[in-house]
């Protein structure tokens, strides 16, 4: 059984994150959902949004919880729904960590996190030097 994936951000960017990320690893968004928080959502309709959406998963399911950017507000929203141990919540969100999270679905939800943070943090690189593919 694999883990849902629910990303939940500013505007714009989970949509456009797993759209991307679906068309890499060539899977479509089953048990993969998001939640995009506009800058004037009221917080009690935001709440009630992603309680819909996770609402959509089957409750037996372990579902992990990624957002853009620590101590924002959908992080701060997301922290409201980890209140047990079939919840995770990873934030610092990039293209590499849901990649990741897609294709290693079917690990334990401990496991998956692991993955997800090593693989995203492994994305992160500064380029010093200019790459020789950049001379066509």
């Amino acid at each position: 059984m694999s883990v849902a994936l629910l990303l939940i951000s500013h505007k714009g960017i989970a949509s456009n994150l797993l759209d991307t990320a679906s068309s890499i690893v060539n899977d479509k968004p089953v048990n993969m959902s998001y939640v995009e928080v506009p800058m004037d959502a009221p917080i009690d309709t935001m709440r009630k949004n992603i309680q819909k959406k996770l609402d959509q998963f089957d409750q037996n399911k372990e579902v992990l919880i990624l957002t853009d950017i620590y101590g924002g507000t959908p992080s701060n929203l997301a922290s409201c729904f980890i209140s047990n141990e079939k919840t995770e919540l990873v934030s610092g969100l990039n293209l590499a960590m849901i990649i990741k999270a897609i294709n290693y679905r079917n690990l334990p939800l401990t496991e998956l996190v692991e993955k997800i943070i090593q693989g995203g943090r492994q994305s992160i690189e500064q380029h010093k030097d200019e790459h020789p593919s950049c001379h066509y």
